[in-house]
């Protein structure tokens, strides 16, 4: 300082400190990602549901990588210093005291209520305009599943996040009825969120097995329920780690349990995936029971519906949804299952939230791409049966 003292004038000195200070500070000002405040969902629904409203908000939010969210437990450290509970009803001006406590240019409050069906009602106020007013939502909310759409629902209320989509649209027949089915019916598909690794199974060449809980990602050529903290919670993916030689060969697949169907009934399949370089050719696959040649009772495959292929993601998660119309010219369709299959390019591929569900009334018959004699992928998993797990 004193030398740079003995060669400028005091007033360019503080001009030039000025310059490098300040600027610089008011452009990381710009670059910095709004902070929001869920306070905890207030209602008479159980405390877990609530629990896991609020989880899905954050969780979700994050995932627009638009803003930085404040973690549960901050929150709950926060809202137990308070007199009075959080609910719907509490004034706008209380939760603006509570995000400026928490640093906060967004806060959002609400309640859900109901034993199933449920009313979720939730109230967003964004602070950083000038005349900052309150946003509400409510939405009915059918079963515990559907909570994944009402939460995104939300989330689309904030500025900046685009709508969800699920990919690709054009596979999915559109009316009325199929629309309020999917938010009513249950889903099939209940190991979906791969809480339970037995419903799973890895198919790999010769290898079969179950996927087991890792706190780690697999390694090559394996197949793992990948479990991360999400926040302050547990969340569960399916993740397959492929090599170039698997990829560019076999593939690896990974299939559930079967799944009883209705005939004469059109069912929707979606899920959520992310891949770093795999692409997936998901199956939905169809069986009758009937006798083998060695004449013992088994599924026989009579039906399969190929998902349209999906590629790389580019570190995001994509939903894809697609309907399916189970049947075949003989043989009635008695039994589903979900075959997750990547291959072509190596790399890290992950599934969440698979779900299956009824929709009504076929929209094809007789017609459909996928009545033909079953077809075995040898190439895919060669000297290996998917169907001796029955």
């Amino acid at each position: 300082m004193q030398f740079v003292s003995r060669i400028l004038s005091r007033s360019i000195f503080l001009a030039i400190l000025f310059s490098a200070v300040v600027v610089p500070a008011s452009r990381g000002a710009a670059d910095t990602k709004a902070r929001v405040l869920f306070l905890p969902m207030a209602g008479d629904a159980s405390e877990k549901l609530r629990e896991d409203a609020g989880f899905a908000l954050r969780t979700k939010l994050d995932r627009s990588k638009l803003y930085e969210i404040i973690d549960g437990f901050a929150v709950d450290d926060l809202v137990s210093t308070q007199s009075e509970p959080v609910t719907h009803d509490t004034p706008a001006e209380k939760a603006k005291e509570l995000a400026k406590e928490a640093d906060a240019q967004i806060v959002a409050w609400g309640d859900v209520t109901g034993s199933g069906p449920w009313t979720w009602r939730v109230k967003i106020l964004d602070l950083r305009a000038a005349d900052a007013r309150t946003k509400e939502l409510e939405m009915n909310v059918e079963t515990k599943q559907d909570f994944r759409f009402a939460a995104e629902h939300v989330v689309e209320a904030f500025q900046g996040v685009r709508p969800h989509t699920y990919v690709p649209s054009n596979a999915v027949t559109e009316d009325d009825i199929a629309t309020e089915l999917w938010k009513t019916n249950p889903n099939l598909l209940l190991e979906g969120d791969f809480t339970k690794p037995d419903a799973w199974f890895t198919l790999y060449l010769k290898e079969k097995y179950n996927p087991p809980i890792s706190t780690t990602l697999p390694d090559e050529d394996k197949v793992v329920i990948y479990r991360t903290k999400v926040a302050e919670k547990n969340n569960e993916v399916l993740a397959m780690n492929l090599s170039r030689w698997c990829a560019e060969n076999p593939g690896m697949a990974c299939i559930s349990r079967e799944i009883a169907i209705e005939p004469d009934t059109r069912y929707r399949l979606s899920f959520r995936y992310k891949s770093e370089g795999p692409v997936l050719h998901v199956f939905v696959k169809g069986y009758t029971r009937g006798k083998n040649v060695s004449g013992q009772d088994a599924l026989r495959e009579v039906y399969r519906r190929q998902v349209p292929p999906s590629g790389p993601t580019g570190g995001e998660w994509v939903d894809v949804i697609d309907d399916l119309n189970p049947q075949h010219v003989h043989f009635p369709v008695q039994f589903l299952k979900v075959d997750l299959y990547a291959y072509l390019t190596p790399g890290v591929v992950m599934f969440d939230d698979v779900i299956l569900k009824a929709v009504g009334q076929q929209t094809h018959r007789a017609k459909d791409d996928a009545i033909k004699p079953p077809t075995t992928r040898n190439s895919v998993k060669p000297e290996v049966d998917d169907e001796k797990n029955d």
